[in-house]
């Protein structure tokens, strides 16, 4: 048992660069999302469409913020497509602002707060949230 061990621990620390999907799943930070559809850049909607609360539905909203990279030197002349609150573990909440893509495009999104930095959403995550959505393109 105790060889057994030390080899469970030997993969572990091999492996460990590398993150560990599972338990990254398991202990999703993210508990809650609330999604409305925007009206007007830097004004929240209050009226909320779609609540998130399941695991396999908060991780597509986790994954975004997860996939996202800050981009320089655009200006966003509309408004956005949706706006979202994101509750974490611990009651802690981030309020995004999101301009959805087409299917295969990239996406971006703003943190409600700091709306001069804007992040990249790569095709994959534009298609997850699409899905997420019940978007039919």
């Amino acid at each position: 048992m105790n060889k057994m061990m030390k080899w469970v621990d030997a993969i572990r620390t091999i492996t460990a660069p590398f993150g560990d999907p599972i338990g990254e799943i398991e202990n999703e930070e993210v508990e809650r999302v609330m999604v409305a559809e925007s009206t007007v850049r830097g004004i929240m909607n209050p009226e909320v469409k779609l609540e998130f609360n399941e695991l396999s539905q908060v991780r597509v909203f986790a994954e975004m913020l997860r996939s996202s990279e800050e981009i320089e030197g655009i200006e966003i002349e509309v408004a956005p497509d949706f706006d979202l609150l994101l509750q974490f573990k611990g009651g802690e909440q981030e309020r995004y602002q999101l301009w959805l893509g087409q299917p295969d495009h990239p996406s971006v999104i703003t943190e409600f707060e700091r709306t001069d930095v804007i992040w990249r959403l790569p095709e994959h995550t534009t298609n997850q949230l699409i899905d997420a959505l019940g978007l039919d393109t």
